[in-house]
């Protein structure tokens, strides 16, 4: 399904022509794969997940400079709760689990964070604290992401994978499945963040 011309989209440097090069080659690939992702986190969970693709709507003039699908466990909408995107950057795909700034109930997830600081590091995700960016951290500097977070009221949590579009894999084709199951174990953090917060 996926494959390097997807990053094509990005050569359009015109909002309209990128929003219709996006609309066109990555959202119906995002439908579907997305799609198969709630499935199959609902067969392992079973709770509900909810999917939402970006639209890009509040653009005016720049072109966006990259595109995902989300999905959350809150159907009111998913940047003010824990979520994961599924994305691309001109450059790479991109898997993250996010607390943004801006999300509910902030100071709850802090001990959680504290609580799986070792597992994620363990596991080499990348680690940001700021989801504008496609730039990843390694694993070894969630502390210091995790401090800052604490400290800076307008920063972000984001933990992730990252596949470029250089890389061996990608440039042979055939992914799909290391996209899918990074995502799948990279969700149980939402789906353990969303627990946790809870009691």
């Amino acid at each position: 399904m996926f494959d390097k011309n997807d990053f094509e989209v990005f050569k359009d440097m015109t909002l309209p022509g990128r929003l219709n090069l996006i609309k066109t080659n990555l959202d119906p690939k995002f439908e579907v794969f997305g799609s198969e992702l709630q499935k199959s986190l609902e067969k392992e969970y079973q709770q509900k997940f909810y999917m939402k693709i970006a639209k890009h709507q509040r653009r005016t003039k720049n072109p966006p400079p990259d595109t995902w699908l989300a999905i959350n466990q809150d159907k009111k909408g998913y940047k003010k709760t824990p979520h994961m995107e599924l994305g691309l950057w001109p450059d790479r795909y991109f898997i993250t689990f996010s607390l943004l700034a801006d999300i509910k109930n902030r100071s709850a997830y802090y001990p959680i964070l504290k609580k799986y600081q070792d597992k994620i590091i363990s596991e080499g995700w990348g680690v940001s604290n700021d989801h504008t960016s496609s730039l990843l951290k390694p694993a070894t500097e969630l502390p210091a992401v995790m401090a800052h977070y604490e400290k800076v009221k307008s920063s972000d949590l984001v933990i992730g994978f990252e596949l470029n579009l250089t890389d061996e894999i990608v440039q042979n084709g055939n992914y799909d499945h290391l996209l899918f199951n990074k995502f799948v174990d990279l969700s149980k953090y939402l789906v353990l963040f969303n627990r946790e917060a809870a009691e």
